[in-house]
Formats: structure tokens, C-alpha cells, sequence
């Protein structure tokens, strides 16, 4: 009898803490059904909410945002619905800037109705020169023949082509680019960025840029028919297999494009790629993170920083060996620093372990390493009902 009573005590003990628990479970995927959906340090978003408040209100201010990270940034769903959601609340402003990515055989989702001829190349921050100086977006493009083109045709998302706009590595020289009816301007934005705009004198339903590499030709990132209206502005800036030392050591041109940009709000997602380091160097990392948001608070002062820590996954069946070290790093940057807020998705997973449970409810690739779009959008929606909470 005492057994039984013991047993009964036990089974109710275990059902509370169950009811209890902060995370997504292994039974429960559901954003509704997820308790832990707050955002660390989040007073430090106050001036974002009053300004989406505004915004909401009929203020004729876009409201930008620059979303940095590694490949599961690159591949666009999950901050495509942060997007989208964004959008659906507070109004969709003009198409933020964006790289080329299904240029180089990439993941990520084809956004771009672009084709190209001539020899056209990728610049990483995984694989830095003094040539091809990078920047926010961690990537470039850049022309390895002597004549190159891009040619882009009228699309669903974007109808017919009324302006095409880059982002370029500036030398106090113009792109050599020629074309038919458009007018082209060029802004200088920093020492070493412009933004070189063709605005056509008629909407166009397909569009030849012929590039003469007679100076350097390094493109960061493209708009389409761009105009300034109120709303959600999101740039994505993600770079499969990068790191978070590449992105503060290998962009020698972040903070002067941040200082351009200027950002409502900046997301960092990276830190995946660094749990698969041999040995983290924790002292040397948690220095150069404080030094780079420093740096950043500088350079765009109004600027409210988010950091996401990195999600459960295997590689070859294996666990990352630092991804715990590279999570704490991540924690202890923000809880150290009251101006930075955290959304902590591995533990909104479920911790440690959890990608088995996840990979169960076939929310992740084959390579247990990177989700299935309905897993991607299930972070968004988890990201957004922490962002949305009202206290």
C-alpha cells in the first residue's frame, strides 16, 4: 500500500514539473503550446517597440533591420518568417538588400530573377583577401573576366523592372556598366561603399547590365524596384559555414556600411559553425565579441542588438563538441551587458539532445544539421511570439 502511495506521489510530481517546463518538449512543437517565450535582457528593445508602435500608428519612417548568420540565415526561411510576420503587423516597406546567392549554387532560397554571362566569382569571409574587401554582408561578387552581364527578367514577386540598385566596394570610381533606357546614378555612402542605381525610364519586362571590368568590380548586394515607404525594411546577410571570428576579423568594411545602414535593429544568428572548432578560446572570444559591439554601438548608436544562440543539431550523427561552450559565450555576452537581448532558441528547443525529437516530428534536413522549411518556420513563429509578447 505504502509502495502504491509512493508511486502515486511520484507519477504526480513528475506530471507537474512536466506542465511546468519552460521549453518545447519532445511531445510539444506547437508555438502555442510553448511557455518559453521571452526574450532575455528585453528591455533593451524598448526604443524597437516604440518606434514599430509608431509605426503602426502612421509614422512615415521605415523601420530597418540587418540579420546577420550562417547558413541557416543564408537559406531564408527562417528570417523569411520573421519577415513576414513583421510585415503582416506593422506594413512592408521596400525589399532590403540582399546577395545573390543562387548565383553560386547556394541553399538558399532563389530570389533573384537573374541569369548572368561572362565570369562572375565569389568573395567569403571564410576565405579573405586584401583584394576583395568585405563587409556586413560577408560575401561579395565580383567580376574575373574582362565583360561580364547580369540579366534580369520581369517575376511574380517583382512584375516588371522600374529600378535595380547595388551595393559595391567604391575605389573614387564609377561601375562600368552600360544599358539601355535608365538613368544611372551613383551615391556615395562611405570611403569605400556606394550605391549605383538604374532607374528606367519605362517599366521593363527583361533588363541586360553589361559590366566593363576596366576598374574593380565587387558587388555586395542588389534591390529591386526599390522605393522608400513606410514599414518593414529586412536585410539578410547570411554566409553558409561562416563563423562568428570571420565575421568580426574578416570584414574590414562592417562598421563604415553599418554606419550607413544605420539599423532600427541588428539580429545575430552565428555561432554553429563555431561549436565544431577543436578548442574555443573563450576569454579571446568573449574580448572580441565585446570589442565588436562596441564597435557597432559606435558606428550606429541607435542600432538594438539581438543575439540567438545556437540550435541543437548533429553532423554526421555526431554532436558538435563546443556547442555548449559556444552557447555559454553567447549567454554570458548578453547577460554582462543590459544594452544586448537574447532569444535563446536552443533552450526553446528543448536543450540539449533535443534535435532527436525535433528530427522525429521530421522538422530537420537529412543532415540533421540544417531544418525542413516547416521546421525553419517554426523558429520564426517561436522568435515572433517572444518578440510580440506584450510585457
Amino acid at each position: 500500500m505504502r509502495i502504491s502511495f509512493f508511486l502515486l506521489i511520484v507519477t504526480a510530481l513528475l506530471s507537474l514539473s512536466s506542465r511546468c517546463s519552460n521549453k518545447v518538449t519532445k511531445e510539444t512543437f506547437d508555438p502555442e503550446k510553448n511557455l518559453l517565450d521571452t526574450i532575455m535582457n528585453r528591455n533593451a528593445l524598448d526604443k524597437v517597440f516604440h518606434d514599430l508602435e509608431k509605426l503602426k500608428e502612421g509614422s512615415n519612417n521605415p523601420f530597418s533591420i540587418v540579420h546577420i548568420g550562417d547558413s541557416h540565415i543564408e537559406i531564408g526561411q527562417f528570417s523569411g518568417e520573421i519577415k513576414h510576420q513583421l510585415e503582416n503587423n506593422y506594413g512592408q516597406g521596400e525589399e532590403g538588400w540582399m546577395f545573390p546567392y543562387q548565383l553560386f549554387n547556394s541553399q538558399s532560397i532563389k530570389h533573384f530573377p537573374i541569369d548572368t554571362s561572362g565570369t562572375w566569382k565569389r568573395a567569403s569571409i571564410k576565405m579573405p583577401n586584401d583584394v576583395f574587401p568585405l563587409g556586413m554582408t560577408g560575401l561579395g561578387c565580383y567580376l574575373a573576366s574582362n565583360q561580364g552581364v547580369f540579366h534580369f527578367t520581369k517575376s511574380t514577386q517583382y512584375g516588371s523592372l522600374s529600378s535595380i540598385s547595388f551595393l559595391h566596394y567604391y575605389d573614387n570610381q564609377p561601375l562600368h556598366v552600360s544599358t539601355l533606357k535608365a538613368k544611372i546614378s551613383t551615391q556615395v555612402k562611405s570611403k569605400h561603399t556606394a550605391i549605383t542605381t538604374f532607374i528606367f525610364s519605362e517599366p521593363m519586362e527583361d533588363v541586360s547590365l553589361i559590366f566593363d571590368n576596366t576598374s574593380k568590380v565587387l558587388l555586395y548586394a542588389i534591390k529591386i524596384n526599390a522605393v522608400t515607404k513606410p514599414g518593414i525594411v529586412y536585410n539578410k546577410f547570411g554566409v553558409a559555414g561562416s563563423t562568428l571570428d570571420q565575421f568580426i576579423n574578416n570584414t574590414p568594411l562592417f562598421m563604415e556600411q553599418m554606419a550607413y545602414l544605420k539599423p532600427n535593429m541588428l539580429l545575430i544568428s552565428l555561432g554553429t559553425n563555431d561549436s565544431y572548432i577543436d578548442t574555443l578560446n573563450e576569454p579571446r572570444i568573449l574580448n572580441q565579441l565585446d570589442m565588436f559591439i562596441q564597435q557597432i554601438q559606435v558606428a550606429s548608436k541607435n542600432t538594438a542588438i539581438i543575439f540567438t544562440t545556437v540550435p541543437d543539431t548533429k553532423y554526421q550523427n555526431k554532436r558538435p563538441q563546443r556547442l555548449t561552450e559556444i552557447n555559454r559565450i553567447i549567454r554570458k555576452t548578453v547577460s554582462s551587458n543590459s544594452s544586448l537581448a537574447l532569444w535563446d532558441l536552443h533552450e526553446i528547443m528543448g536543450g540539449d539532445y533535443s534535435v532527436d525529437s525535433w528530427n522525429r516530428k521530421h522538422l530537420l534536413n537529412n543532415d540533421i544539421l540544417h531544418f525542413t522549411p516547416k521546421g525553419y518556420k517554426l523558429q520564426g513563429q517561436l522568435f515572433m511570439k517572444a518578440f510580440l509578447r506584450k510585457n
